[in-house]
């Protein structure tokens, strides 16, 4: 996690991909959602349903929405 910019109150959920938790953003004090990727690599990188994930996540930062954390 993020620790320097976001202070971890409690974790939502979990899943295949990683595990999501509720966290106070230090600066503004306002409530977010993390999500800590699980990486597993392997002699050939990174998986493919890794990447995928990333680049998902990555995409979401060109929306101007109060719920996408940049």
């Amino acid at each position: 996690l993020a620790t320097t910019y976001y202070e971890p109150v409690a974790e939502i959920g979990g899943g295949a991909y990683g595990t999501v938790y509720k966290a106070r953003d230090t600066e503004s004090g306002k409530f977010v959602a993390l999500k800590n990727v699980r990486v597993q690599t392997d002699q050939n990188g990174l998986p493919v349903s890794t990447v995928r994930e990333v680049a998902l996540l990555k995409r979401m930062e060109q929306f101007d929405h109060p719920n996408v954390v940049r």
